[in-house]
């Protein structure tokens, strides 16, 4: 089974690929900055990307990690790509995927509140990942939804 985790902000898409549950990739998809006056051609070049990572990989579960509803300030851009990637994964090959919030991923885990901070923070390792407290926080984030993914694929 192959997995994808995806948290987004601005500028970056941080994304975690996990197969058969043991070997984990790191990946950062970085757009451009030729096209930063370009919004829908960004939003194509993410698109074209993702699907051909799902592909490489041949990724059957997936998550998105989406902004809270609570945030202070919303960008625009970062909740386009959001739709951008959710709109992906529901045309593409993928079996089984979610978009959900922080508290959201906390329940698929079956952790508490306390746990996933924790996990985010990089204090805590609670799936024994190798030099977690060396991977960035928003991978460990696409890690925690990649893994939700998959335990929540496994329940359907």
């Amino acid at each position: 089974m192959r997995t994808i985790g995806i948290r987004v902000t601005p500028k970056t898409i941080f994304y975690t690929i996990i197969v058969d549950d043991e070997k984990i990739t790191h990946e950062t998809l970085i757009i451009p900055i030729a096209l930063n006056n370009d919004t829908p051609r960004q939003l194509s070049f993410i698109r074209t990307t993702l699907h051909s990572i799902i592909c490489e990989y041949d990724v059957q579960y997936a998550g998105i990690r989406t902004i809270e509803g609570n945030a202070r300030t919303w960008n625009r851009f970062r909740i386009n790509i959001e739709g951008v990637i959710q709109e992906l994964f529901s045309d593409s090959t993928i079996l089984y995927y979610f978009a959900g919030t922080k508290s959201s991923i906390q329940s698929r885990l079956g952790i508490s509140a306390t746990e996933i901070n924790e996990c985010i923070d990089g204090t805590s390792n609670i799936y024994l990942v190798n030099n977690w407290e060396n991977i960035d926080q928003n991978h460990r984030e696409s890690f925690l939804v990649a893994k939700s993914a998959l335990l929540s694929s496994r329940r359907d």
